[in-house]
């Protein structure tokens, strides 16, 4: 068992060398900068819960997702304070509870908490999940609804119904954190019955499958119940929901990101390609090192996580409104299915144990610490990402009010990051106005990249050495 937790540490401080270069910086994707945004008001009371606004210029009504993400995030801003850092705890704890309840599953399926740290491992080396852990992704929250709602379709007891009816408790959260990209685990049950049907488990497959079918419409009705509990119980929610599928939903619906429809299950494969590569070395490495076949019952938990997985990349295929990260729920699935075909040469290597290997363990454990430690320091309190944005935007900041609304040209509108930025910055409301028009209504600043003229009867720049962007100000 040293040996497993000097893996386990191993595990994590690889993780976090892997995000160093993002973890205590100060950029961020722009959704996770507009998701911290929305929090952040909700936890001053500016927007409520079940009404969330970013700002007056940009998304007033915020409709685009169901609020419990930002909703959560809003009790860490209330109980540490509206920073950056909390922001990035925030994520960490998402990634924690993450780990724990991948481990859970793979211990629900049959596996020794010894061997626990094969599916982290596969996890972290999925380059998506390194990539978006920390941005404050919507799927990052919600994936631990749907971990916790498969364990509970796993639980093979007298009280079966009772968990199924816990598992749609959990796909309701889910639900509230992301929409519908959340609901694949109400396939669970059939698909369990199908691969032991295939694999020829099943002595009564009709009542097997009439259990299957059962905890389907338990946790299907659970789910509705709450639903339609939350409509009747806030009003307000109703009319969020409404919004949310008019505009969200069916309004981006052949909303054109890609051209292809596959384009999502292609994004799968690429971005787990190096895991399954990784497990077909190992796997028919040691096969010819003479060790015995996968197992019969590994085969089975493969093809069920495997499954599941994809049942929550196929439905997306629907809409041509894709992104990779509309499928980070699925990797920790993958990671076990995986790591369920490598589990059994894991722990007939580890009947080689000696204390050579537990020295060469506690070596790479202390490098991967110590690595992870020093790399996170080192990027600590940088921009990260929007360099020149972000350095342009601390210098003109302060020259700024707070919550004071200022101006931006037309040929601007788009870039949603600056909007983000400088909100969570000052609460300054960047508004979009037409320079030819710029009479009426004329804000005291105005922030352009250069490409728009400023008339310079009215305003000013003001020369403060920054690279991308400039500052004008109203003459007195």
């Amino acid at each position: 068992m040293k040996n497993s937790c000097l893996l386990y540490i191993s595990v994590a401080s690889v993780f976090l060398m892997m995000i160093s270069g993002s973890l205590l910086t100060t950029g961020m994707f722009m959704d996770g900068l507009i998701y911290g945004n929305v929090a952040d008001n909700m936890a001053t009371g500016a927007c409520t819960f079940w009404h969330p606004t970013h700002s007056p210029s940009l998304l007033a009504d915020f409709y685009e997702h169901p609020p419990m993400v930002m909703g959560l995030l809003a009790l860490f801003y209330k109980l540490f304070g509206t920073h950056i850092w909390v922001t990035r705890l925030f994520t960490m704890v998402t990634t924690v509870l993450t780990a724990w309840l991948t481990v859970r599953l793979w211990r629900r399926l049959g596996y020794s908490l010894k061997t626990g740290w094969i599916p982290l491992l596969l996890w972290i080396l999925i380059p998506a999940m390194s990539r978006n852990a920390h941005d404050n992704m919507l799927e990052c929250t919600m994936v631990i609804f749907v971990l916790a709602a498969a364990l509970c379709f796993l639980h093979r007891n007298e009280r079966r119904l009772l968990w199924s009816a816990f598992a749609g408790v959990f796909l309701y959260l889910a639900f509230l954190c992301k929409g519908f990209t959340g609901l694949y685990p109400f396939a669970l049950p059939m698909i369990v019955w199908v691969v032991d049907w295939v694999m020829g488990n099943h002595r009564q497959w009709g009542r097997a499958l009439i259990l299957a079918a059962t905890d389907t419409l338990m946790a299907v009705g659970v789910f509705a119940i709450c639903l339609a509990a939350t409509g009747l119980i806030f009003p307000e929610a109703a009319v969020y929901g409404e919004n949310y599928l008019t505009h969200q939903v069916l309004g981006n619906l052949d909303t054109p990101i890609v051209e292809s429809r596959w384009t999502i299950v292609k994004n799968f494969f690429e971005q787990t390609l190096i895991v399954w590569a990784l497990t077909m070395v190992v796997v028919v490495g040691m096969k010819a090192k003479g060790f015995p076949d996968v197992s019969r019952a590994d085969w089975h938990n493969f093809w069920i996580c495997i499954l599941v997985a994809l049942s929550g990349v196929l439905p997306i295929a629907i809409s041509l409104k894709q992104h990779g990260f509309y499928i980070l729920t699925v990797y920790p699935f993958v990671a076990v299915g995986l790591g369920a075909l490598l589990q059994e040469s894991v722990n007939r290597w580890n009947v080689l144990e000696s204390k050579k290997l537990r020295r060469a363990l506690i070596v790479v454990a202390s490098i991967s610490f110590i690595g992870a430690v020093t790399l996170n320091a080192m990027h600590y309190g940088q921009p990260g990402r929007d360099v020149a944005m972000q350095e342009d935007m601390h210098k003109i900041a302060p020259l700024l009010q707070e919550g004071e609304q200022v101006g931006i040209p037309l040929s601007m509108s788009e870039e949603w990051s600056l909007y983000a930025y400088y909100y969570r910055e000052k609460h300054i409301d960047l508004a979009r106005i037409d320079l030819a028009q710029i009479q009426e209504a004329m804000p005291r600043h105005i922030i352009t990249d250069g490409h728009d003229v400023v008339p310079q009867n009215l305003y000013n720049e003001i020369a403060i050495g920054t690279s991308q962007y400039k500052l004008y100000e109203l003459k007195q």
